[in-house]
């Protein structure tokens, strides 16, 4: 029966409450559909109230307009309104054009799935379709009209107003600051939706000692398929764990691509003289894979998003763009380092270990957020300081081995970078920000190290700026130069 069920079905079917209530309300179609009824709900109202109160309506004769009027206001405001809804959708595309080259395409999701979107599109759609049904409620036989041709004209008002607000949405969506924010907020609610909320019952206790089966043999289950691993359905995995008394060992995570025939998990028994079957199938159902990352459990996918915002910006000299977008990266590696700490096992009602995760710590996050940004600014020293910026305030936020993260990062940023400092005022920030990451995370000793290292560096890169005029002038007397030298 599980097999029958169709796959998107299932899927949601796996996700926990406030996971599922989060995807629906990020999806495209259920809000425009409950508009959709809500349109047909006004239409039968006003047919009800149309036919069956009209001689006690106080209106007078301001408001009434027989069938023919009736019938072309109608027939005119669907046209409009169907035309409103037509530049509605082709400024979507527009816009979604705009992010695409100018951002990301990872970006297109997020301004479709925004709530305003969302319900911009749904307003067009109750006044659209309330606008067809009423007029296919209009008959001959009735010589005047009070409630349709007045609710048909609010509908066409309705409709207008918010084609303004939708272009005045769009146009602050497209801003670079509002854009980079709204992408951390989202964010940020899925980390509290997925890894939070969803698994808070299933963590296990931070200082106590769990026993692992140790010598019992371990079987290893292959993906029948190839692609994203995008969901796991964890608390079904670990009611069946439980059930067939097994520790899982997820050997993928969330977000990582595989072939068909790759391990996607192993399995052991805690007890090792039971001799009852394991359907493996069953476990499958509950790993979905999809040709495509998803952000419902993948926090890199979130992080990736902003890094190549800013790899964009860099790419296209705007320096401003790339700033927005480090300053959100650090603060959405802020709440992910939470949700990094906490141990990589899942737990049953028992407190008995039931699921192993791949582990991801707060350096692979920081790592895939700033190293990309980094490379492609190691000769930027602005962008440069923006990024060890954002380590100094993540380093002074989180404190303790965060810090220290932070400053073997910072370190390595250091290295790497390979421009000039032409101003003081460049260089300063430089040393400042390496000085306070290092005394947040108490690493004075290796700052020191790295300003020596730093200063023989820049001798040599002046010395060999210095020698290279030689070479040029001296090219034929090559013996002679290299004495020089």
């Amino acid at each position: 029966m599980q097999r029958l069920t169709p796959k998107f079905i299932r899927k949601i079917q796996s996700m926990s409450k406030n996971q599922r209530w989060y995807e629906l309300r990020s999806s495209l179609w259920p809000l425009p559909m409950i508009y959709i009824l809500l349109a047909a709900a006004a239409a039968f109202a006003a047919y009800g109230v149309e036919f069956g109160l009209q001689p006690a309506l106080p209106f007078g004769s301001f408001f009434t307009a027989d069938y023919a009027l009736t019938e072309m206001i109608y027939s005119t405001l669907a046209y409009g309104v169907l035309m409103l809804h037509a530049f509605t959708f082709n400024m979507i595309l527009i816009v979604l054009t705009s992010f695409s080259g100018q951002f990301t395409p990872r970006v297109l999701f997020s301004f479709i799935a925004d709530r305003r979107t969302l319900h911009a599109i749904g307003i067009f759609n109750v006044s659209y379709f309330y606008i067809l049904l009423g007029f296919f409620m209009l008959t001959p036989s009735v010589g005047e009209y009070v409630v349709f041709p007045l609710l048909g004209i609010v509908a066409a008002t309705v409709s207008a107003v918010n084609f303004i607000l939708f272009i005045n949405h769009a146009v602050k969506w497209m801003q670079v600051a509002n854009l980079t924010k709204n992408l951390n907020e989202r964010s940020q609610n899925i980390i509290t939706a997925t890894n939070e909320d969803g698994l808070k019952e299933h963590r296990p206790a931070a200082q106590k000692e769990y026993r692992l089966p140790e010598k019992a043999p371990i079987y290893s289950i292959a993906s029948a398929t190839g692609g994203f691993l995008q969901i796991v359905d964890f608390k079904r995995l670990i009611a069946q764990a439980e059930l067939d008394g097994l520790i899982v060992y997820l050997e993928r995570r969330v977000g990582d691509y595989m072939l068909e025939g790759d391990t996607l998990f192993s399995y052991q028994r805690y007890d090792q003289t039971a001799n009852t079957p394991v359907n493996e199938q069953t476990y499958l159902q509950f790993l979905f894979i999809g040709n495509k990352k998803t952000e419902m459990q993948d926090l890199n996918f979130s992080v990736r998003k902003l890094t190549e915002i800013a790899l964009k910006a860099i790419g296209n000299n705007e320096p401003s763009t790339a700033e927005d977008a480090i300053y959100q990266l650090a603060d959405l590696l802020r709440s992910i380092s939470g949700t990094a700490a906490h141990r990589p096992y899942l737990v049953d009602a028992q407190d008995n270990v039931r699921v192993v995760m791949k582990e991801k710590t707060f350096a692979y996050y920081v790592y895939a957020a700033f190293t990309p940004i980094a490379d492609a600014a190691k000769e930027d020293i602005k962008l440069t300081n923006r990024v060890l910026e954002a380590l100094h305030l993540l380093a002074g936020s989180l404190k303790g081995e965060a810090a220290d993260i932070c400053w073997h990062y910072a370190e390595s940023i250091a290295r790497n970078y390979q421009g000039k400092m032409a101003f003081d005022h460049d260089q300063s920030h430089f040393h400042a920000y390496l000085n306070s990451i290092a005394e947040v995370s108490g690493q004075r000793d290796s700052l020191n190290a790295l300003i020596e290292e730093l200063k023989n560096k820049e001798r040599f890169r002046k010395n060999t700026t210095a020698a290279s005029p030689v070479l040029y002038r001296n090219e034929k007397n090559r013996e002679k130069v290299s004495s020089d030298i």
